[in-house]
């Protein structure tokens, strides 16, 4: 049993870097205007379909841990979303008075911050049931 969930681990860490190799080069390609519009929708949706393979092989994961790791990545993801709604609420509101920026805080940063606040989470969760 201990092979199998070091293996699911593995499986879950390559995904995500087989993830983010497809991310950062499609966003860089689709930034850059390289190609035509055809081809962009494709690049477009390349990590999409790595980010749900991913997905999915980290709910797998989360199948194999104990209650306690279990709680530890819940916690972490309510205090994530809850973050990452508080932001978008406060660009909105900024927005409105005129005095945002949409360059540094677009598509692409949102997804950034929303695994910061994730791993923020994850921190504080981890820190409360001292694992």
């Amino acid at each position: 049993m201990e092979q199998s969930k070091k293996d699911v681990k593995r499986n879950v860490s390559i995904f995500a870097l087989i993830h983010v190799a497809t991310y950062l080069p499609a966003v860089w390609i689709l930034n850059h205007r390289l190609i035509g519009q055809p081809v962009s929708i494709i690049i477009a949706f390349v990590p999409i379909i790595t980010f749900s393979v991913f997905i999915f092989k980290l709910i797998r994961c989360f199948s194999v841990m104990d209650e306690v790791k279990q709680r530890v990545h819940l916690e972490a993801v309510v205090i994530g979303f809850s973050l990452t709604t508080m932001l978008i609420m406060i660009l909105f509101l900024l927005s409105l008075c005129d005095i945002s920026k949409p360059g540094w805080f677009g598509y692409a940063n949102l997804v950034v911050f929303c695994w910061l606040f994730y791993f923020v989470g994850w921190f504080i969760s981890k820190k409360k049931y001292g694992i």
